[in-house]
């Protein structure tokens, strides 16, 4: 049966899928699904959003405020180049409403992050998929084929998710020396591995770099990205920007992060450390785990012969929470991504894993 107002929807939008509510963690859950840092925000961030309380009855700073100039000092580049969004994803829809027409193409270099094509398919443009290399690099060559005069975006995740590897810098230089639309980069696990083409920014006026303090800085819930570009982008992308794209707590939460880098590189020396053990754990117990530049690691079931997706689903029910990524574009049924956790989850998680392999394969 149809519903009378379908003929009022977006034709665009009707092609969506619905989105899900998905699992209800508690407190005691292990969450290894989504990236996300597993330490709290250091005493000088979350003072400095207590201090932001008293005065949100006001709006907050029109777009991000003196956050660009932390930014700017922070990356080395002029404020004027750096753009700030609700997370990344808010930028990531503010590229394509501007460069993409109704039926226009976004290349997707695949697996990769699938907010990519959601949004291309929310603008009504067209996802084209072209098929990395074997150990997930990008196939430029394969990628060129693919260009059209219809052509206008091209996304790189650098490191990618979720298969959480590096391009090499002259693969980078290749994509970008052969190819007049907007090249982005989304550069969002930098700090886990310091590769960076924000030096590019003044020779292409065609590239556009992605930040985000959700990942390094332990910021994922207060929604702060940004992107760094030449000025004339940067300008058309505030045009289309929300007044206020960053609410006063992130902004004031984000400034002071930025204050405290000491703490946030801590927390990454910790992580690359545990990632280096769950690394060798899960090598241990069958997986093929593949190198990370990242803060989780991407892994195949296929060799102890379960899919990914009854192994997610028995660990789920276990109260720890990984993400799975089987059949997804790009990948057949055996894949799956585990952030790195605290040692004390990372341990739990390596424990119940190794009951539930054995289960599953009796």
């Amino acid at each position: 049966m149809s519903n009378p107002i379908d003929h009022l929807i977006n034709e665009y939008i009707r092609t969506l899928s619905p989105k899900e509510l998905g699992a209800i963690k508690g407190n005691n859950s292990i969450r290894l699904d989504k990236g996300e840092l597993p330490y709290p925000p250091s005493a000088h961030v979350t003072k400095a959003i207590a201090d932001a309380i008293s005065t949100i009855n006001r709006y907050p700073d029109v777009l991000g405020g003196t956050l660009r100039e932390s930014l700017a000092h922070y990356t080395g580049v002029r404020k004027e180049q750096i753009v700030i969004g609700n997370g990344s994803d808010d930028l990531i829809e503010l590229i394509i409403k501007i460069f993409v027409k109704p039926g226009e193409e976004v290349l997707l270099p695949v697996p990769t992050f699938f907010v990519y094509w959601h949004a291309t398919q929310m603008m009504g443009g067209n996802p084209v998929f072209i098929s990395r290399t074997a150990d997930f690099g990008l196939d430029v060559q394969a990628l060129l084929q693919k260009v059209t005069v219809n052509t206008k975006v091209l996304f790189i995740a650098n490191p990618n998710n979720p298969t959480a590897n590096l391009i090499p810098r002259d693969v980078i230089l290749s994509a970008l020396n052969h190819l007049n639309c907007i090249v982005v980069i989304d550069e969002c696990y930098y700090e886990f591995c310091k590769e960076t083409a924000i030096d590019l920014i003044e020779k292409y006026p065609n590239l556009i770099i992605l930040r985000s303090l959700s990942k390094s800085f332990g910021l994922a819930g207060l929604r702060v990205g940004y992107a760094i570009t030449n000025e004339e982008i940067s300008d058309y992308l505030y045009r289309c920007a929300q007044l206020f794209p960053v609410n006063k707590l992130a902004l004031a939460g984000a400034i002071a992060a930025l204050e405290d880098k000491s703490y946030a590189y801590s927390n990454i020396v910790k992580i690359c450390q545990e990632r280096t053990s769950l690394a060798h754990e899960l090598t241990t117990l069958g997986f093929s785990v593949y190198p990370s530049a990242t803060n989780f690691l991407f892994l195949s079931t296929k060799p102890l012969g379960i899919t990914s997706e009854s192994l997610v689903s028995a660990l789920r029910k276990r109260n720890i929470f990984v993400q799975d990524f089987g059949m997804k574009p790009g990948l057949d049924e055996f894949c799956l991504r585990v952030s790195v956790g605290t040692p004390e989850e990372n341990h739990e998680f390596i424990r119940v894993l190794r009951e539930e392999i054995l289960a599953i394969s009796i």
